[in-house]
């Protein structure tokens, strides 16, 4: 009885995450999700970032100096899950709500 009740426990334990993961709290967050989603799917992603020979300039800096040179609405990720978004012609649900 005691290693059901810890099993069950563990379980328990284990899917709070996904539960809370299902649903964010700001819809617009699974913007970026989806469309980095979508874009894997076209077999066009690239290498991990430890294989680059230079320094990868991360997703949060390349929203930031896009936002800066004037293409995106803001710096935030999900403005740019859109950019790459229209850039691709992918439809991403997610993303057209922003």
């Amino acid at each position: 009885m005691n290693k059901l009740a810890t099993t069950l426990t563990f379980t328990a334990l284990l899917a709070l995450p996904l539960t809370a993961a299902s649903k964010p709290k700001n819809p617009q967050q699974a913007c970026w999700g989806q469309a980095s989603k979508v874009f894997a799917q076209t077999g066009e992603m690239g290498k991990h970032s430890a294989e680059q020979p230079t320094p990868r300039l991360g997703l949060r800096n390349l929203a930031r100096a896009l936002y800066e040179a004037g293409v995106i609405a803001d710096d935030s990720m999900e403005a740019l899950g859109v950019f790459v978004a229209d850039e691709l012609g992918l439809s991403i649900e997610a993303c057209m709500n922003f």
